[in-house]
Formats: C-alpha cells, sequence, structure tokens
C-alpha cells in the first residue's frame, strides 16, 4: 500500500465532517433565538451547502475519485464565505470553534479538489478511473474526523442556546 492509497478517502471524509458542521451551523441560525432574515436566509444556505457537501463525499467515495471538483471547489468556497458571514450576522450565537472546524475541513477539500482541477487542465494526462482505497486509510480519516466534529458539533448547540449573561442552560428530560 503507499501513501496516495492509503489517504484517497481522505477529501470524501473531510467533506462529510464539513457537511455535518455546516448543517448544524445552519439549522443553529435557523432556530436560534435572536435569529433574524438576514441569519435564517444564511442558515438556510448552510444546511443546502451541507447536504451537498455530504452528498458529494459519498459520490466521492462511490466512484473512487473526486467528481465534479470544479463545483466541489466551488461550494467550499461557497461554504466558507457563508460560515464567516454568519459569524458576522449571529455572533452571539455562533460557534467559533465550528467555525473553524469546518474552515480546516472544508480547505482540505478545497486543496485536493484545486489539484484535481489542475491536473485535469494541463490535458496531457486521461481522465483517471477509479484507483484502490486502503480500508486503514478510511479509519484513521474517520477517526480524525470524529476527533474533529464531535466538539465541534457540540459547541454549536452550546452556542445556540447560549443566553444574553454567557451561561448555557442545563436541559433535563424530566416528564
Amino acid at each position: 500500500m503507499n501513501a496516495a492509497t492509503f489517504v484517497r478517502s481522505w477529501p470524501s471524509v473531510s467533506a462529510w465532517g464539513a457537511g455535518l458542521i455546516t448543517a448544524a451551523l445552519g439549522a443553529g441560525a435557523i432556530v436560534g433565538p435572536g435569529s433574524g432574515a438576514a441569519s435564517r436566509g444564511l442558515g438556510a444556505g448552510l444546511v443546502a451547502l451541507g447536504v451537498a457537501a455530504l452528498v458529494w463525499g459519498g459520490a466521492a467515495l462511490a466512484v473512487g475519485r473526486l467528481v465534479a471538483p470544479r463545483w466541489a471547489l466551488s461550494g467550499v468556497l461557497l461554504s466558507l464565505l457563508t460560515t464567516a458571514a454568519l459569524m458576522f450576522v449571529l455572533p452571539a450565537h455562533t460557534s467559533v470553534l465550528a467555525v473553524a472546524a469546518a474552515a480546516l475541513l472544508l480547505m482540505s477539500v478545497g486543496a485536493a479538489a484545486a489539484i484535481e482541477v489542475r491536473r485535469r487542465g494541463r490535458g496531457t494526462e486521461t481522465p483517471r478511473t477509479a484507483q484502490p482505497m486502503s480500508v486503514v486509510g478510511l479509519l484513521v480519516a474517520a477517526a480524525v474526523i470524529a476527533v474533529v466534529v464531535t466538539p465541534a458539533l457540540g459547541a454549536t448547540q452550546n452556542a445556540v442556546l447560549l443566553r444574553d449573561d454567557g451561561t448555557v442552560p442545563v436541559i433535563t428530560h424530566d416528564h
């Protein structure tokens, strides 16, 4: 197994992580306290971009190569701009940790997509067919993404529930 086979699945798994975080940020912007028209619009866009990232990651993993890298690069840039805009529109209820984690994952997907666009733009190579992937590489990628995404999702919920005095309410499930 070479390094390329080991890391081939990482962009798609990174897209899943970024998709989960952006969808969570978007959902929080839609239903959170103090949400206005601007934050709801940005939230709806983030939910759509998050779902698109999940679908793209699945498609890339299924075919064994990056699909539609130009569209992926556009989605990455739009997601980065939208999450940054949400930080300005709804700063008190947007998690900085979640935005940073999403940005990190989105930039890794964007870098892979940009490399693929450049490779295809040269025109000297024939389009790549599906290449083998390493199960160990996929598991390592999933573990890394879980370590990054899980705290970011928790921070997203905490930011949405944050009170004006800076405290987070305790949610009990008593019936």
